[in-house]
């Protein structure tokens, strides 16, 4: 079994908090997942959950308020599994227990999911719920991570909520797949302006360290060409406080037959250009 192409967001009987071997991370990662519903407000067409679910609403609403008990139920799956790693139950009679033992150090925990977890009504509770669990149970080294579209990075609650944690060793991974706003529609097909989410990239990146999440992939045969990669160097000049840039290709199934992964050659390609041009550190997985 290759254990970064299996990413599996339910385990046993959990239902929000689930292990993963993660690339990025470098070991054992455990996300959790504030939009079991599918809440989010992209379409991507190298989705994962499109590829599961299909059928599901493509881009749903926000939601009322979420039961109290839910997040009850998130602390405590999560504490359930930061237990079972502790005593390495988590790696017998599972399919974990494949893993390689350098692999399974856990690394972080990070809001993920089948969704986009900044639209969860109680995102900022849920934070400090996991944040606490986090100082009580594990190392302060084992950071809190949110991947997030980073289409609600213009709200004061949701800002407050990524401050936290990025004062409690955490990092904000933050999607940025296109440079112009038509190539960024035929790849999130969501409604949200692509200057909204530029502008909300480079506001929050002023103030805050941001670590950028990129996928290219060959759409209907054809990679980003010259002017879309040229366009997209452009915006990552525009932001502060990069750490680093993520660039992958796609490795799961995908919601769309037309959307393939780029070839290893071609994805250090346009690393290399990426850190020639925008003269950031770009970390690869293919």
């Amino acid at each position: 079994m290759n254990v970064y192409k299996y990413h599996p967001r339910r385990f046993g009987a959990f239902q929000y908090v689930y292990p993963v071997i993660s690339r990025r991370s470098g070991g054992l990662s455990l996300g959790v997942n504030l939009s079991p519903a599918g809440l989010c407000n992209f379409a991507c067409v190298y989705c994962q959950v499109l590829a599961e679910e299909n059928g599901k609403d493509k881009e749903a609403g926000k939601g009322g308020t979420a039961p109290q008990s839910f997040l009850e139920h998130v602390e405590d799956e999560l504490r359930q599994l930061i237990g079972s790693y502790k005593d390495a139950s988590l790696f017998r009679n599972t399919w974990l227990e494949s893993v390689p033992t350098e692999k399974r150090e856990l690394r972080d925990i990070a809001f993920s999911g089948d969704g986009e977890p900044t639209l969860f009504p109680q995102f900022n509770e849920a934070v400090k719920r996991v944040v606490a669990v986090r100082n009580e149970m594990c190392r302060t080294d084992v950071k809190i991570v949110l991947i997030t579209n980073a289409s609600t990075l213009h709200s004061e609650s949701v800002r407050n909520a990524l401050t936290e944690i990025v004062l409690s060793n955490g990092e904000i991974w933050a999607k940025l797949d296109a440079g112009t706003a038509e190539y960024f529609q035929k790849v999130s097909q969501s409604s949200v302006p692509f200057e909204k989410i530029l502008t909300n990239l480079q506001t929050f990146s002023q103030s805050q360290p941001l670590i950028i999440q990129t996928c290219f992939f060959n759409l209907r045969g054809k990679m980003p060409d010259e002017n879309e990669l040229k366009a997209y160097t452009q915006q990552l000049q525009k932001l502060r406080n990069v750490r680093c840039v993520q660039l992958y290709t796609v490795a799961r199934d995908v919601p769309e037959p037309w959307v393939e992964p780029l070839e290893p050659q071609q994805l250090d390609n346009i690393a290399d250009d990426i850190q020639r041009l925008a003269g950031m550190e770009v970390k690869r997985y293919y």
